[in-house]
């Protein structure tokens, strides 16, 4: 009998995949040695792009301060604003096309939305109410189509196009799920140490580094040393840090708010790749490094500062326009394999796009790699 469920549970266990593991072949960036590099701050983003688009958004809605795209393609742009909750769609020239927000409690309104995309085929808008656990969909004249339950376990942080979903869990057997478009669970990944508690997996949900590229979102695990990629084929490793000695162990994780807080770790970080480059940033202790993955050299450092009589944040790479105006994006504000996109006000672009005032609405900085 106990033999029988020992195979049971090895059983069960398989069925929660785990992936290779750092040292398996992949580029291992040294992260942790190059906290202090003080690199020279040369490396702008224009010295990598190979085209560079400028597309204003006309729309005769108020667009807030708080805005993200969601979906870019040649024929039509997906734009969220946290601020009023609302989805604005544009044509890939950037006139609008429609706006709506359907925020609230009824059944046909949303709430959370941690993630967004454009279902392609069926041409509609997908998005992920994490508050009332639903995926919510909506076509391209802004009118409801359903809302489907999706308990997932976990914080959705990902839709592909075709409506795949990806969530980072705080409880069950495996940090990550994968859900197909039928809202069925295809798999889980990167188990959670068997004697890990309540604590420990919230700790790990939380204090992950993350980015949602859009192709692929990016995990690093805060007990590991492996980025991984997440599709909706499953998790691979994508490349490896060495953190040294700032990496959380198990006890670490049982006190979260310490850990969160302090310099003495590398987590919570912001990951994102672009063309052949790959982004680490740490809030923490405030570093920014960009590694060729070819080479492994570290290409670019930035640290934290505050500048001026205002003590204004001084953080990101150099992108500048051809006016000459310069601007230090934090991070992209959408991010492929092959396209960065920043916002912008309409202020900052005057000199450089034909025609704009510095009362229009934002402008899209489209970089192609």
């Amino acid at each position: 009998m106990r033999i029988f469920v020992g195979l049971l549970m090895a059983l069960l266990f398989s069925m929660c995949t785990s992936p290779k593991q750092k040292g398996e072949g992949l580029p291992v960036l040294n992260v942790a040695d190059a906290l202090d590099a003080a690199l020279p701050d040369t490396f702008t983003w224009n010295s990598i792009a190979k085209n560079v688009r400028m597309i204003p958004l006309k729309t005769k809605h108020v667009m807030g301060g708080s805005l993200n795209v969601k979906y870019f393609s040649d024929d039509l742009i997906i734009v969220y604003d946290l601020s009023t909750r609302s989805v604005f769609v544009f044509d890939g020239e950037g006139r609008e096309k429609v706006v709506f927000s359907h925020y609230g409690q009824g059944p046909k309104e949303y709430l959370y939305v941690t993630a967004i995309n454009y279902q392609e085929k069926d041409s509609l808008i997908m998005l992920y109410d994490n508050g009332k656990k639903k995926l919510f969909r909506f076509d391209l004249q802004g009118r409801f189509v359903d809302a489907r339950p999706a308990d997932t376990g976990g914080i959705i942080l990902r839709i592909d196009s075709e409506g795949n979903m990806s969530s980072i869990n705080k409880k069950g057997k495996a940090l990550v799920s994968l859900w197909d478009n039928n809202l069925q669970l295809k798999g889980e990944y990167l188990p959670f140490d068997t004697l890990y508690d309540d604590q420990q997996k919230i700790s790990t949900q939380m204090l992950s580094g993350k980015t949602n590229n859009c192709d692929a979102f990016k995990l690093l695990p805060v007990y590991s040393d492996t980025v991984y990629s997440i599709t909706k084929e499953g998790v691979e490793p994508f490349c490896a840090l060495d953190r040294g000695g700032y990496k959380c162990s198990a006890d670490d994780l049982k006190d979260m708010q310490k850990v969160m807080f302090s310099s003495d770790y590398l987590c919570g970080e912001q990951l994102y790749s672009v063309s052949s480059y790959f982004c680490y940033f740490t809030q923490a202790i405030g570093v920014m490094e960009l590694w060729d993955m070819r080479s492994g050299e570290l290409v670019a450092w930035n640290k934290r500062d505050f500048e001026g009589p205002e003590h204004e944040l001084v953080w990101g790479f150099r992108y500048v326009f051809p006016s000459g105006y310069e601007i230090r994006p934090f991070t992209f504000d959408y991010i492929s394999k092959d396209r960065g996109i920043f916002i912008r006000q309409a202020d900052e672009c005057l000199d450089d796009v034909e025609g704009l005032t510095a009362d229009d609405n934002p402008v899209l900085v489209v970089l192609e790699f």
